[in-house]
């Protein structure tokens, strides 16, 4: 039995950046949502750790970034 994360989670680090989304060996992959504390965002989809693929980027002061 592999001690990796596998599967649906949330990862919060001690400086407040958060993952949700997909995982597999312990990296972020497929459907995911990485949020930071300044108010950032990215939802979409990830390779390896990865952002790659589709995908929307949010900066804290609202503007965006779609592709």
């Amino acid at each position: 039995m592999s001690n990796k994360a596998n599967g649906q989670g949330i990862y919060t680090n001690i400086k407040g950046a958060r993952y949700e989304g997909q995982w597999k060996e312990d990296q972020q992959d497929g459907k995911g949502l990485e949020t930071w504390p300044e108010g950032a965002k990215y939802e979409g989809d990830y390779v390896m750790s990865k952002k790659e693929g589709k995908g929307m980027y949010t900066w804290a002061d609202g503007s965006t970034y779609d592709g």
